[in-house]
């Protein structure tokens, strides 16, 4: 009993293993993971190391070059890429793609870091370098926490105290009348001290007394500001009083940053203006330093979940303990910077005591000295004065808590407000910041408020939904501890992401099955298209059952594959229902038709199915990051089709018998006359086959023009994607301070707004670093001041595209003090600027000249914009010259000058303060004032600390400028620069890359260009960006192109017991490849990956028609048929089930064509041109071909044999 047979006889257990399929199929779908994109693993890892003080030359040679020889001796390294920077080395890893035990690895060059024996010293300390091998995760959730502004009651209430305060002392002032005095407001909260303030204070009333612009000061002090009131002098203006506050901020501030959390001070003559000047100067209601706890409560929270893993803090400002000397003030005491640092060092300890014993209990006996507090800091004795008297560390430094100066990296969040109002619909906790799809209104404005972004990963292989579940409770919980006006808003949402993608391809699949069915309704009978109807859930259920065995997650792609497959998969239950209708056509009972049909076409139906597993399959030999993203493609379409196959021979023989009762079967393969469609068919393909060498010619014309056409088709390797997020990279030239980055970053903010605020809903902004990598190939740019990334957040994803066009052409024009780039998310792997060219060599000069060349050329292709190199710009350096003999002469060392100028211009962490759970640096450093004037260093004192001899700076060195290279970036060993651009909208990246070889090309003549172009010797020079990456991707897909073509080849061997025959099968294919691309250009897409991934799929869809249509001329040659008629009839017999499946795989990729998305496009268009042209050429040419190849060309023999015929089944075999 054959196991059609078995589904037909044994009717309980069938149904029990169709239940059960359908329970499995619906488990499998509720268990597999979800999420957007397919995982694609990024073994990358990033080695920071810092050295300060080294310029990028010398970190390069001191520290980079070490850490790469170091790295690379793992052989699952791939690429060493680095950047030296002036400070700082950091050098990118790579390991292979394929590498599957990445943490061994990363373990392993950990362990070799350590063995570095020779990296130098940085600040009397080894340099020590830190591995980063979560680089390349991305992030699922971003958490951005931000400070709402002071409300105007807010804002109110302190106006009326400060004018309070200020009107009763110049009521019972003796100086003169109100009307000519001035008061100057600093606001400060409670995170700066009071002393600092009013120290402040006397100091402008110093100044400005002293320059002869007022008199009688007085010092005021009210609950959380300071205040200096005092009276012009005549002459003097309120433009005078202005410029010399500024001259005093200037030589008070030196290098050093505001603090942030003070706000910008202001004169006001008029105590009634003060409510207006406040809400015009006011600070974020929350500090820095409350939003740092915010932020870490909703960290504790989060973390309770199994679900979250990592979770970094990005905008939260560490803070510090600044001891702020002067050079010349310790200097009179006698003090320097290093006994400061033993002292502090000495006196704050924290060492346990012990335990008493007592009879009846045990004591912890706890000893005191760790600081607690800035106070107790600056309480430190550091000896005994002329007098006697303790000389505290307060008297000579200013002790200041405060933030890292300058500032790490900031975050800003920038939301839509009514125009004069509050924020409008402060979100509730966690809602999400993006994925809407309404245009903003009007009479809104920008609100922009420090921020601190906590980005959420997520465990691997846990269940998205949960994750997400947790997330959003975790934040309805940390809510009820927080300020309810804080904003906390999901600034990159993938949960969001995952379940609008899902549903929206869930949506597209039920559409390709409803039109599936609509299309068998109307070319079948209606008891057939039911049968194959009831087949596809069958066949799917079964697919995601198997797909979850394999460990497939349900994301875009596997979905897709689905999709894709549902035209393949649907051939064979409309095989099986025609197959079945035939038998009853010939008076089989339904007993037996049920399963004969289906049995006698399973040889045909198996090698079908082999001949479309076997075009697939092979993709799995694509490698690297986008092998990794259609993994799932190849796998799922294969179940799918196995799926079918199984389906096809077990339940829909059961269904049939069922489904197609009372229905008495068709049959038009010759047994009668064909009338209608067919009829027309018939006509016509006998027609050609009269005239069969003119058809030939003409097909083969059609298809050398449809090739001809096929090379206008561009070449594009991913599409971007369509998101409501993008992203806005600004560069200012190197050596930029982070400051002047956050004043252009936040003009940038205010210029898109006013070119498209309409379309856009927020920004997040991270100023001195990229933010987390929230999508895959957004890679986040590692510490930098002069570089700053703004996430737009448009209202419609729709829009996104439009938006950048406008922003690529007008921003940059807007911010010429910045590159700007902006950049849309991509879709498959990460590839960045399009456009690059790598240039190797080891002269920086002869490197950068290089790249000036091809900088050149690349401006004079139309269509180019963003012309850079990852070099930068030369900067000046102020290198300071020691004069050894003297230093010698004097007893002073290089190391005592280096450690002099390290500890005033960058500090040295000399101790730290504990407060609670936190370890608060504390950091010795010049005061501001004298750190931002070269006078002033010139007057340091150099202090050998074995010997205790000084000598002033000046003495001993000099400063130096020169014009030097700010980065140096090299790739596998070898110094490299990258010249990169990106194009306008309209110009494919391919198109310029095409221009750049040409000019590479040697002129025949060899005349003044070729020399242009020539590299000078130990040079060399590749592309990079999409070009390396198709290249790539290509080159694999190629590979499993051939595979897949043999592998059919090999198959069609195996059935037809023939070498010529495949050929002749191969004959539609070249057809239906050329009409795909044809589709290509009809629909104005380009040729990409996915394109050619679709031609690769396009020829197993093709020949497994045409082999069922031998299978069926085989047959009528079996049972002693003429040949034409043979081949006719064929046809016929394979006209309906042909077209049923052509149009239900078309009408399946329609609605992926519409709405799959950019990626999905390019495929789908040629895998439906392509059908439609291949099923014409199937039917009607494959026919004249065959003939040809037998009658005159004797390739292949045609011999009458009778019919072996299959034993006459017993009709008592199976119960009606």
């Amino acid at each position: 009993m054959n196991i059609q047979q078995f589904f037909v006889a044994r009717r309980p257990i069938a149904w029990t293993a169709l239940l059960a399929v359908l329970a499995w199929g619906g488990y499998a779908y509720t268990a597999m993971p979800q999420r957007q994109d397919p995982i694609i693993p990024v073994c990358t890892g990033v080695v920071v190391t810092p050295y300060p003080g080294a310029e990028a030359e010398k970190v390069e040679q001191e520290v980079t070059r070490k850490i790469e020889r170091k790295v690379a001796e793992n052989p699952a390294v791939e690429h060493v890429k680095s950047i030296s920077r002036p400070g700082v080395s950091i050098v990118y890893v790579e390991l292979f793609e394929t590498e599957r035990n990445a943490e061994l690895v990363w373990q392993d060059i950990r362990g070799k870091l350590g063995e570095i024996p020779d990296l130098p010293r940085a600040a009397g300390r080894p340099t020590q370098s830190i591995l980063n091998k979560d680089f390349g995760d991305s992030v699922a959730v971003m958490l951005t926490i931000s400070s709402p502004p002071l409300t105007d009651l807010e804002i109110r209430l302190r106006a009326r105290s400060l004018r309070a305060s200020i009107l009763e002392h110049r009521r019972t002032s003796a100086a003169a009348a109100p009307a000519e005095r001035w008061t100057g407001v600093l606001v400060y909260p409670d995170t700066v001290a009071r002393s600092r303030v009013l120290r402040m204070g006397r100091t402008l009333a110093q100044h400005l007394t002293g320059s002869g612009i007022a008199a009688d000061p007085a010092i005021l002090d009210a609950p959380g500001a300071g205040m200096l009131d005092l009276s012009l002098l005549p002459g003097r203006t309120r433009e005078d009083l202005l410029r010399e506050t500024r001259r005093w901020e200037r030589e008070a501030a030196g290098a050093g940053e505001e603090h942030p959390d003070v706000w910008p001070g202001f004169w006001v003559r008029d105590p009634d203006d003060l409510e207006a000047l406040l809400a015009r100067n006011a600070r974020d209601k929350y500090t820095y330093r409350e939003l740092k706890e915010f932020a870490d409560l909703l960290r504790d929270r989060l973390k309770q979940s199994p679900f979250v893993a990592q979770i970094d803090l990005v905008g939260a400002q560490d803070e510090r303990v600044w001891l702020s000397y002067s050079g010349q003030r310790l200097h009179q005491f006698g003090i320097t910077p290093l006994a400061i640092v033993d002292r502090v060092q000495q006196r704050n300890i924290n060492i346990p005591g012990g335990r008493v014993e007592l009879p009846d209990q045990s004591v912890v006996v706890r000893p005191t000295g760790e600081y607690v507090s800035a106070s107790e800091i600056g309480q430190t004795v550091l000896g005994l004065s002329k007098d006697g008297y303790p000389l505290y560390l307060r008297d000579l430094v200013e002790v200041t808590r405060g933030y890292e100066d300058p500032a790490d990296v900031l975050n800003f969040r920038t939301v839509k407000v009514p125009r004069g109002g509050a924020a409008a619909g402060a979100p509730p906790g966690g809602e999400d910041a993006v994925h809407h799809g309404e245009e903003m209104p009007e009479g809104l404005e920008l609100r922009t408020g420090r921020a601190i972004t906590l980005s959420v990963r997520q465990v691997k292989g846990t269940h998205i939904a949960e994750y997400d579940r947790d997330v959003t409770a975790a934040v309805e919980d940390a809510r009820l501890l927080l300020p309810q006006d804080l904003r906390i808003e999901r600034t990159s949402n993938e949960p969001g992401e995952v379940h609008h993608k899902i549903a929206s391809f869930n949506r597209c699949l039920i559409e390709a099955i409803v039109i599936v069915v609509l299309v068998s309704i109307l070319f079948m009978e209606w008891r057939s298209a039911l049968l194959v109807a009831v087949c596809i859930p069958i066949t799917v259920a079964m697919t995601l059952g198997m797909a979850q065995v394999a460990g497939i997650d349900l994301q875009q792609v596997s979905i897709a594959a689905l999709i894709i497959a549902l035209g393949m998969l649907v051939d064979a239950p409309v095989v099986a229902a025609d197959a079945i209708n035939r038998e009853l056509a010939h008076g089989r009972p339904r007993s037996i038709a049920a399963w004969l049909g289906p049995r006698r076409l399973s040889r045909a139906v198996l090698y079908a199915t082999l001949t479309n597993v076997v075009a697939f399959l092979p993709l799995l030999l694509v490698e690297g990051k986008t092998g990794d993203f259609i993994y799932s493609l190849p796998v799922v379409v294969t179940f799918s089709l196995l799926a079918a196959m199984l389906v096809a021979w077990t339940f829909a023989p059961l269904l049939g018998f069922f489904v197609l009762k009372g229905q008495k079967g068709f049959e038009s393969s010759g047994g009668g006359p064909a009338t209608g469609f067919p009829a027309l068919y018939k006509a016509f393909v006998e027609r050609c086959i009269s005239h069969r060498f003119l058809s030939a010619g003409v097909a083969i014309l059609v298809l050398a023009a449809g090739a001809l056409l096929v090379r206008t088709v561009g070449t594009s390797f991913f599409p971007k994607d369509l998101h409501d997020v993008f992203v806005v990279n600004l560069d200012l030239p190197e050596g930029s301070p982070i400051r002047l980055t956050r004043d252009v970053a936040l003009g940038a903010v205010r210029e898109i707004d006013g070119l498209e605020g309409r379309h856009v809903r927020s920004y997040t902004t991270f100023v001195g670093a990229g933010g987390p990598r929230f999508w895959l190939s957004i890679e986040p740019e590692q510490r930098a001041d002069n570089y700053a990334q703004i996430l737009v957040h448009t209202a419609s994803k729709e829009e996104t595209a439009s938006i950048v066009d406008r922003l690529k052409r007008e921003l940059p024009l807007r911010i010429p003090e910045a590159r700007v780039r902006t950049q849309m998310l991509e879709t498959g792997p990460p590839i960045g600027i399009p456009v690059q060219l790598r240039i190797f060599g080891p002269d920086t000069g002869t490197l950068r000249d290089l790249a000036e060349r091809v900088k050149t050329r690349l401006r004079s292709i139309p269509g180019t914009t963003d012309i850079h190199d990852d070099w930068g710009e030369p900067v000046f350096q102020m290198t300071l010259a020691v004069d050894g003999d003297r230093a010698a002469m004097s007893g002073v060392s290089h190391q005592d000058v280096a450690a002099t100028v390290g500890t005033g211009l960058s500090g040295l962490s000399v101790s730290q303060m504990r407060e609670r759970d936190r370890l608060i640096d504390i950091v010795l450093r010049l005061r501001p004032s004298e750190r931002g004037r070269i006078d002033d260093l010139f007057s340091l004192p150099v202090v050998n600390a074995a010997t205790g001899v000084r000598m002033p700076l000046r003495q001993l060195a000099a400063f130096e400028q020169e014009l030097v290279t700010p980065k140096i970036r090299r790739r596998d060993h070898e110094r490299c620069i990258t010249v990169r651009c990106d194009t306008v909208p309209g110009v494919l990246p391919s198109a310029v890359v095409a221009e750049l070889e040409r000019a590479f090309r040697p002129a025949p003549d060899g005349g003044p260009e070729a020399e242009a172009w020539s590299l000078p010797a130990g040079y060399r020079r590749e592309f990079g960006g999409e070009k390396s990456e198709q290249d790539k991707g290509f080159e694999s897909l190629s590979v499993a192109l051939v595979v897949s073509f043999v592998a059919i080849y090999l198959a069609l061997v195996l059935q037809f017991n023939s070498v010529t025959q495949p050929i002749l099968v191969y004959a539609a294919v070249p057809f239906g490849v050329v009409g795909g691309l044809v589709g290509l250009v009809v629909m104005g897409s380009t040729f990409g990956f996915m394109a050619f991934l679709g031609v690769a799929s396009l020829a197993g869809l093709i020949i497994s028609h045409v082999i069922v249509l031998f299978d069926f001329i085989d047959e009528m040659r079996h049972k002693g048929e003429p040949l034409r008629r043979a081949v006719v009839d064929a046809g016929l017999a394979r006209l309906r089930p042909v077209v049923v499946t052509v149009l239900a795989c078309v009408g399946g990729l329609i609605p992926l064509a519409m709405d799959g998305g950019p990626l999905w496009e390019p495929m789908c268009y040629v895998q439906i041109a392509g059908m439609l042209v291949a099923t014409v050429v199937t039917l009607v040419l494959v026919p004249v071909l065959f003939v040809i190849f037998v009658e005159d060309l004797h390739l292949v023999r045609w011999e009458k044999e009778p019919e072996a015929g299959e034993p006459e089944p017993g009709a008592g075999t199976v119960g009606a």
